[in-house]
């Protein structure tokens, strides 16, 4: 029996790819997907005829017993990274409640969004405003290393059981381990007993110089245009006419929240367009004939991604925005997502969009009018505002190029 035992990888690959064959062609959607990879229906009966000789082979015979939620979810995981879109994602029911939160513009858990990085640690990407993990000191570039106690690369479920407890119940205690690199290389350990929380994620923040309105948008949900709303009337009631938008580091959101915070600032007409395979649709369109009144200018960066880039290639197509800062990400697509009965969710690629003007910027970007680099080391979001004006140049030359029109 030696001879005929397959490895654990080699298991969960051959016994994944079975699974979710035959899951994915229960929807439309996805069946259309898995149809442009295997066009015969031959070859598809070939397919499912040796996966199942396999399965059944490795059910048989393998030494040790299988854990189908595990195996489920990494079944999931394997076909959707076989797609070969660098924006398909497999989410557990966890997962996809979280993301769908954050959508909704409230999120219950320590209040950051995290990326795996190569040692398998999750390493903090953003904070949100008046959330635990604000309130407990944290900060992007943070690795988050253990959780209640148990390093993550030993945590029982695997990765995705560690960072699911991020999203934990409200009132629900969690312990943190934390490596942070200091700007001078210094390596700095913290443990740290927080407690989940209920945050509304505040988008939208604004501030006035002179004449000059300054306002960040951190992200598109549900919640931002009702909280740029009330900004924008503040800031015209106190003589702004001229209007800075920061979409540094905003990775985008939904196209329904992104319509809703364009209505506010453009005059009507079609704004994004999305190039489906089999058609063309109208993916933003606005209705409101008055359009923000006053110079605009738009800071970018590398962060700025998806709705954020649609959001300053529409200003500039529109008002005349000026864009400042750096090439924007490139991330041209649109996804659509799939619910599955366990509340599961697979998301992939469904359409390219563009602007009036952008082209498809998909892996290319928004290249700013302005290619501003920021002083090495300095983190904007964290300066105050005297500092801002002595070191964000980003900020300093769109407030020049405002200025001086």
């Amino acid at each position: 029996m030696m001879g005929k035992r397959f490895s654990i990888g080699t298991v969960i690959g051959i016994s994944a790819v079975t699974a979710a064959v035959t899951f994915v062609i229960t929807g439309n959607v996805s069946l259309n997907i898995f149809n442009k990879k295997i066009r015969s229906v031959s070859e598809k009966q070939d397919f499912y005829i040796k996966l199942s000789d396999a399965d059944n082979f490795v059910r048989s015979n393998y030494i040790n017993e299988i854990d189908e939620k595990q195996l489920l979810d990494d079944i999931m995981s394997g076909y959707i990274q076989g797609l070969d879109d660098p924006y398909a994602r497999y989410y557990s029911a966890d997962e996809f409640a979280s993301q769908t939160a954050e959508y909704t513009g409230k999120i219950t858990g320590l209040g950051f969004t995290w990326e795996k990085d190569s040692a398998g640690y999750a390493v903090i990407d953003s904070i949100y405003k008046g959330s635990p993990a604000e309130e407990y000191g944290l900060v992007k570039g943070d690795v988050v290393m253990a959780v209640n106690n148990v390093n993550i690369n030993s945590y029982p479920g695997g990765y995705q059981s560690a960072v699911g407890v991020f999203s934990s119940p409200d009132g629900t205690k969690v312990k943190l381990h934390i490596k942070r690199t200091n700007a001078d290389g210094t390596t700095v350990f913290r443990n740290l007993d927080m407690i989940a929380a209920e945050t509304d994620i505040i988008s939208v923040t604004g501030s006035i110089r002179g004449n000059i309105g300054y306002i960040r948008i951190s992200s598109f949900n549900d919640l931002t245009a009702g909280q740029l709303s009330p900004i924008l009337d503040v800031l015209s009631e106190n003589g702004a006419d001229k209007y800075i938008f920061d979409v540094r580091d905003n990775k985008g959101g939904s196209l329904e929240a992104l319509s809703a915070v364009l209505e506010l600032l453009l005059p009507s007409g079609d704004i994004v367009t999305a190039d489906y395979p089999t058609h063309q649709d109208i993916a933003v369109r606005t209705n409101d004939e008055i359009a923000l009144n006053g110079t605009a200018a738009v800071i970018v960066n590398s962060g700025t991604i998806g709705e954020a880039e649609l959001f300053a290639f529409a200003l500039r197509d529109e008002l005349g925005a000026v864009i400042v800062g750096k090439n924007t990400y490139g991330k041209g697509v649109i996804q659509e997502t799939y619910k599955c009965t366990d509340g599961s969710a697979v998301r992939f690629s469904a359409a390219s969009v563009h602007t009036k003007n952008s082209g498809d910027f998909n892996g290319i970007g928004l290249r700013p009018d302005y290619d501003i680099s920021l002083p090495a080391g300095v983190d904007p979001f964290r300066l105050t505002a005297a500092e801002q004006e002595m070191y964000d140049s980003q900020l300093i030359k769109a407030i020049e190029v405002v200025s001086a029109v």
